[in-house]
């Protein structure tokens, strides 16, 4: 806009410069030729120099408006450029902060995801461990519970053993019985052989042998015959032999019940220290992937601004240039302008001290003298219509008919009529063109501001879709961001069913196995009381029974016994059946949630996906969109431009249009005036046509 302002004022100043030296030199030959318009005392010129001085008085307000002009457009590229450059410097120290900060965010990102993965690392092993301390603990339980009941089971061996042995020589009425006896004392030894190491001496594993070896003769040898109410020697020793191993045994168990309690505890101990380890694991991972999200939010807003900030330097810079190049085109314009008016008003300069001095007035008194004598009425008509040239040219300061004016008196009328046709007909061509121009400005006008508001209303839209597409991206990004969440817990929650799941199998395992283990103790106690209060076996007496012996017999509870241990075995049956019944129970619940979680779990992977790929969609739109945007925003600042360039070629033009109209018709007519002067035409004629 401001080249084209000082575009049209160079030519314009050209322009009339060039009129000012054709002036100049036509009132150079009009002093040449010494011809005179004037029947008055002026000479002409008088009326050239007073032009002169006119022209140089306009010259000279026409610099200081320019002057005027270049200072507000100095100012103008001053302001513009600092504040331009401040703010491109304002944003580049922002960028820098903004880069800082998203290279943080970035590693802290990083950071947060090396330490997850440790953390899931810690607790999966932590889980491992876990699940090894389960089988290890069971296994070694399993082993110290049946160590125990073998232990139980050998101490009533030796304990029968031993009050079977003192009963002496009445064990010749059983010899089944004892060599049940001794085949179980001897198993019992045999399982417990390290235990009788300190026990049992050479002489006493010799008697021990015999005794197993064959229980029946060794009691027929009369060793163990008793003497008076004790047993014999042997069988005394024996019997002590059997305590003391009973006395081996009770320790050892109690040494085994002691570690099966120690192992319980530090297994519970350890439990409860790698799960609260899991816990914190899991709960650190949590918080972690929270920090990580919100730091990944924050990473991709400063990338966004970062984004607008280079926007706005690319802006800025481009701005610069364009104020830089314009800038620079006016200084250069301004040069030549002030060297064109300078060297113009130099001219003007001298030519008033060539007209106006002293020998050049002696001079033209001389020349204007000699020739007013030759001159007739063809110089009146000349004068007349050099008049009504130069009344018009005052008028309408057109250069022109001034030089016209003063032409008027040294051509001839034809060669004068001639230029007034011409300038007449230039006059016509003019208004013309502005007739045109104005047509084409009022047009370029109304198109302008149709494009403009149809643009506008498309920026405002693709502004709308912008913002609403934003919003999409955000709430879907948001929504990505919670079902990740919920798939990770739905996981985590399916693993914890797990782990709590073969937990509870191993507990109903050792439930049932511990039942098992108690109906085949039960029933074996029951089975050897069945065998002797249910068929009632008589004693066998192979010798006749000693004097004082009363007649035998049995426990009178022994029926109680047996119907009360039916009804503990029954209700181990029950429990038993209890248990299995919870144990399928609880496997078709846990199929059932896995199931459940699975297939949530599915949904809401598949939701994700969706989402995922409308997001993708959203982000593909929102380029579009921002392009759009883009695109709309440069063409309104194109259009604004056309515009801007319009107002410099038409505003002057529709401001003044009726104006340069009526003082163009008064130039023609004042032509035509002149013209008519010059065939002839009456004042008293033209005053009467007017």
């Amino acid at each position: 806009t401001l080249r084209h302002s000082f575009d049209g004022a160079v030519f314009r100043g050209i322009e009339a410069m060039a009129m000012t030296m054709l002036a100049i030199f036509l009132l150079g030959a009009q002093l040449c030729s010494a011809i005179s318009v004037a029947t008055s005392k002026e000479r002409p010129v008088t009326k050239v120099v007073n032009m002169l001085k006119q022209m140089q008085e306009d010259l000279e307000n026409e610099q200081k408006k320019d002057e005027e002009l270049h200072d507000d457009l100095k100012c103008w590229c001053k302001d513009n450029t600092a504040e331009k450059t401040k703010t491109i410097e304002d944003t580049e120290a922002e960028l820098a902060r903004l880069s800082s900060a998203s290279k943080e965010l970035n590693a802290s990102a990083q950071s947060l995801m090396a330490e997850m993965t440790g953390l899931a690392a810690e607790v999966s092993k932590a889980t491992a461990t876990l699940d090894s301390a389960r089988v290890l603990h069971g296994n070694k339980m399993e082993k110290l519970h049946e160590d125990d009941v073998t232990l139980d089971k050998d101490i009533q061996v030796v304990g029968s053993a031993a009050t079977v042995i003192g009963g002496g020589a009445a064990l010749l009425q059983s010899p089944e019985k004892l060599s049940e006896v001794a085949k179980q004392a001897e198993d019992a030894m045999g399982r417990r052989e390290a235990l009788l190491t300190d026990t049992l001496g050479i002489r006493d594993r010799e008697a021990l042998s015999a005794f197993f070896k064959n229980p029946l003769q060794f009691v027929k040898d009369g060793s163990l015959m008793q003497v008076g109410n004790s047993p014999g020697l042997a069988g005394g020793e024996l019997s002590g032999l059997f305590k003391a191993m009973k006395t081996d045994f009770e320790a050892e168990m109690k040494s085994v019940e002691e570690e099966m309690k120690k192992e319980d505890m530090t297994y519970e101990e350890l439990m409860a220290s790698k799960k609260e380890e899991i816990r914190a694991g899991e709960a650190s991972i949590e918080s972690k992937r929270q920090q990580r999200v919100e730091a990944r939010q924050e990473l991709m807003e400063k990338t966004f601004q970062q984004e607008k900030g280079q926007k706005t330097i690319d802006a800025a810079k481009e701005f610069l240039a364009m104020a830089k190049e314009k800038c620079a085109i006016t200084d250069d314009e301004w040069a030549e302008r002030q060297k064109t008016r300078q060297a113009e008003i130099e001219s003007v300069d001298e030519a008033i001290q060539v007209l106006d001095g002293d020998e050049a007035h002696a001079t033209f008194g001389r020349t204007y003298g000699s020739f007013l004598q030759q001159k007739g009425s063809s110089s009146d008509i000349l004068r007349a219509a050099s008049e009504a040239l130069v009344k018009v040219s005052r008028s309408s300061k057109d250069a022109r008919l001034m030089a016209l004016a003063a032409t008027a008196e040294i051509k001839g009328m034809e060669k004068v009529k001639a230029a007034i046709d011409s300038m007449a007909a230039d006059l016509k061509k003019e208004g013309q063109d502005d007739v045109e121009k104005k047509d084409f400005c009022v047009k370029a006008f109304r198109d302008s501001e149709a494009k403009k508001a149809a643009m506008t209303a498309q920026k405002e839209k693709h502004s709308g879709e912008v913002d609403v597409l934003t919003g999409k991206l955000n709430a879907a990004a948001s929504e990505v961001s919670e079902l990740k969440g919920k798939i990770e817990e739905a996981k985590k929650e399916l693993s914890l069913a797990a782990t709590e799941h073969e937990e509870e199998k191993k507990k109903f395992a050792a439930t049932l196995s511990d039942q098992k283990a108690t109906q085949m103790l039960l029933k074996k106690a029951l089975s050897s009381l069945e065998s002797f209060y249910m068929e009632k076996p008589s004693l066998v007496q192979a010798e006749p029974v000693p004097e004082g012996f009363k007649e035998y017999k049995t426990n009178g509870k022994g029926t109680s016994v047996l119907e009360l241990l039916n009804t503990v075995i029954q209700d181990t049956k029950a429990l038993e059946a209890e248990t299995e019944r919870a144990q399928k129970t609880a496997a078709s619940d846990y199929e059932k949630l896995v199931k459940s979680g699975n297939q949530e779990i599915d949904a809401m992977t598949s939701e994700t996906d969706g989402l995922m790929s409308s997001k993708a969609r959203f982000a593909s739109d929102l380029s579009s969109s921002k392009m759009d945007l883009k695109g709309a925003v440069k063409e309104l600042v194109d259009l604004s431009s056309e515009e801007a360039n319009l107002h410099e070629s038409c505003d002057f033009l529709l401001k003044n249009f009726d104006m340069r109209k009526e003082a163009r018709s008064e130039e023609i007519e004042g032509l035509f005036k002149a013209k008519a002067i010059l065939s002839g035409a009456s004042t008293s004629f033209l005053q009467k046509r007017k």
